[in-house]
């Protein structure tokens, strides 16, 4: 199968038979009026939401869109219509700062799994039912296609299912947790995905993944691959800032100010293990020798965990932020940085990266995940060194301290944003545009609805 990434070709090794065939660049009728997006967390707090918020904003110009959102509380958002269902709290797949227990959906009983989606029905339902959607977009490969499944037999309503990545990741240890609860999920979950018109795969690998889970699953592999997105008029190039983030973060930097000379390296992201941050704060002890300050932005449940590694190992020039805002904060942060880090053990897709590429900033990502596909190496070719240089990035195995700390020195010492930045800049926007990927989703709804 063959993509188009505008003056990019990227071919996938499925074959036609296992793929769901879909001409980007060849559609010529779209009865396609209104689009009912789905999700069952809230409108922030994760990267998933921002992705729903980015597609929901720019398509909302040419569809009448709605996105269904559960969560705690209302939210007015100004760039497209919404509907929350209300609840006191909400299960989570792993983790959730919104999130009050932080109950995960394996750890409810049958009676509250199914109680739940009765609950989740009939509000869809009901709101299906003044909207009339064309077609409806389930984010997340979870128990949101169950209930657009039972929407379909109602209505006849398509639906397509957007794997994300942590629907899959918690298989394992929810199986191993709790196999007979697993068990019933699943089945709820297979018979929702066997209605689905089509699946999204946010990369590469997670492409391969989720047509193994559909195979083993006997369940037809009909899986597109469509990246994430990010806003290019929100997330570009501009000059640093430093005034904003010391006016913004005065608390935090009171005892510990940044250096508007000094090299930045900078981590975006939630404080979780996955993320791999304790390689970065290790790396951080031989960099910060170097006269390079490490600044992390992001909050959850291993910041404490982090902050106090750091202080451990005598960590010099580092300084945690705490949480920050993703719209205003975030485009101002990554002009900031020199380079984005990404030690991530498993990351799915990886929104901050293409942010902060957006921005020109290049990033020093491990060899996990999406991530190498995102910086446009290669996964078959054979690193010479203990780490790979591409014009983007640097790719770095995996937990080598070592590895990341040469490759933070390699771009500064090199002044590799200042060579790169437009290339790096001009890259993204052409591979990794909200725009680009939204016109993908608007074939695959006509199709669905045709």
């Amino acid at each position: 199968m063959i993509f188009i990434h505008n003056d990019r070709i990227s071919i996938y090794p499925i074959s036609k038979s296992e793929f769901l065939s879909i001409q980007f660049n060849e559609m010529k009728n779209n009865n396609v009026e209104k689009v009912l997006m789905l999700t069952l967390f809230p409108h922030k707090g994760n990267g998933s939401s921002t992705v729903v918020r980015d597609l929901g904003t720019l398509m909302s110009k040419k569809y009448n869109i709605r996105v269904f959102y559960v969560g705690r509380e209302e939210a007015d958002l100004v760039d497209y219509q919404s509907h929350f269902m209300l609840v006191d709290d909400f299960p989570v797949l792993r983790t959730h700062p919104l999130s009050l227990e932080r109950r995960r959906f394996i750890d409810l009983s049958q009676g509250e799994i199914t109680q739940y989606l009765d609950k989740l029905y009939q509000e869809v339902l009901q709101f299906v039912s003044d909207f009339k959607p064309d077609v409806i977009h389930v984010h997340h490969g979870w128990l949101g296609e169950t209930v657009a499944k039972r929407i379909k037999e109602k209505t006849g309503i398509p639906f397509i299912v957007q794997f994300h990545g942590t629907e899959l990741e918690v298989r394992s240890d929810y199986h191993n947790e709790n196999s007979e609860t697993f068990a019933f999920l699943e089945n709820l979950i297979c018979e929702g995905l066997e209605n689905a018109f089509s699946c999204v795969a946010i990369s590469p690998t997670e492409q391969t993944k989720v047509s193994a889970y559909l195979k083993n699953a006997n369940l037809p592999p009909k899986v597109l691959m469509i990246p994430n997105g990010y806003d290019e008029n929100i997330f570009y190039p501009t000059e640093k800032n430093f005034d904003f983030v010391k006016q913004k973060f005065t608390s935090q930097l009171k005892n510990n100010p940044l250096d508007e000379v000094m090299p930045i390296a900078l981590f975006a992201g939630r404080f979780a293990g996955f993320k791999g941050i304790e390689y970065l704060v290790k790396a951080a002890r031989i960099f910060g020798e170097k006269n390079i300050q490490t600044v992390l932005c992001g909050n959850g449940e291993l910041y404490e965990d982090m902050v106090n590694l750091s202080q451990d190992l005598k960590v010099k020039n580092i300084h945690f932020l705490g949480h920050v805002d993703h719209y205003a904060d975030l485009p101002i942060l990554y002009n900031l940085a020199d380079v984005l880090l990404v030690p991530s053990r498993n990351e799915p897709f990886g929104l901050v990266a293409i942010e902060a590429m957006g921005c020109g900033v290049p990033m020093v990502a491990s060899d996990s995940g999406a991530l190498p596909y995102i910086l446009d190496y290669p996964e078959e070719e054979i690193r010479d060194n203990d780490y790979a240089l591409t014009p983007y990035g640097i790719v770095t195995p995996l937990a080598d301290c070592e590895a990341i700390a040469k490759a933070v020195l390699y771009c500064i010492e090199n002044h590799f944003k200042a060579n790169n930045r437009e290339l790096i800049k001009q890259y993204t926007q052409n591979t990794f545009s909200i725009a680009t990927q939204s016109s993908r989703y608007e074939c695959l709804y006509a199709q669905a609805v045709e």
